[in-house]
């Protein structure tokens, strides 16, 4: 195993396309992020393939804050420690739905539920779309896999190359990492296997295609098209990786990554 880098830290995101949270610790399973995009809003009189609303439909909504009200409880399943000692590692137990119950803090600092119809009776008075639902599930609602990861150095390279202030929070990835040598690439790691932390282990699948979300600044939901621009001229537009779960485990901000097939830098 070759030590590469290390966990910068760790992100999900509640409700899928508003504000995410960072955390200490957190459970990855197959699926992904333990508690990743759970809910999300679903547009009637979308695209079947695509029906999610989402920041490209409304920039605003990237400003709004969700939260589990049971925090604790979302970060791992109870009975992990005895699921895993269990030869081969028995698939643990999930929370029930109700303890991910959320609640968003809206841009006015109003304090809505999830679960009534308040909070979409106000998203449809703001958009005038009537024909919004709000969609759970526990497998994460992801645009196409379980885990997204973003290095610190790609955005340090994004920034020197354009001139202009980039929040790694526009890239919305569930892992932001840091490379132990410069001479790393994301890129590179494509069909390679990664340990993180003491379990968890991971295959890097491909590169991540960029679309107009890294456009809204996650502070004041302004849109730059200056960035996207770029990553399509210069990076064949593509920022960032996508992952899927070998092995399920806990992840502390902060854990090594090791690699466990043959690179060369």
């Amino acid at each position: 195993m070759s030590p590469i880098g290390e966990i910068e830290s760790i992100w999900r995101y509640p409700v899928k396309s508003m504000r995410g949270e960072t955390l200490d610790e957190i459970f990855v399973s197959f699926a992904g992020v333990m508690g990743d995009r759970l809910y999300g809003i679903i547009n009637g009189d979308g695209n079947r393939a695509f029906p999610w609303y989402t920041i490209r439909d409304y920039e605003a909504l990237l400003l709004y804050q969700p939260r589990y009200k049971n925090h604790s409880a979302t970060l791992q399943p109870e009975n992990l420690a005895a699921a895993q000692k269990m030869p081969p590692g028995i698939n643990s137990l999930y929370p029930d739905q109700n303890q991910f119950s959320v609640e968003v803090e809206t841009p006015d600092s109003d304090v809505y539920s999830l679960e009534n119809n308040d909070f979409l009776d106000h998203l449809k008075s703001l958009t005038g779309n009537q024909n919004l639902s709000l969609h759970f599930s526990q497998r994460s609602q992801y645009d196409c896999r379980p885990l997204s990861i973003f290095s610190v150095e790609m955005r340090d390279l994004l920034v020197e190359e354009l001139g202009m202030n980039i929040d790694k929070r526009q890239f919305r990835a569930n892992f932001y990492v840091k490379w132990d040598d410069q001479s790393i690439d994301e890129n590179d790691l494509v069909g390679h296997r990664l340990k993180i932390g003491d379990r968890l282990e991971i295959n890097v699948l491909e590169r991540d295609p960029r679309c107009k979300v890294i456009t809204v600044n996650p502070d004041t939901a302004a849109v730059d098209s200056k960035l996207i621009k770029h990553i399509a001229q210069s990076h064949e537009g593509y920022a960032g990786v996508y992952g899927a779960v070998l092995v399920e485990g806990m992840v502390k901000a902060g854990d090594r990554i090791e690699l466990l097939s043959r690179y060369r830098f």
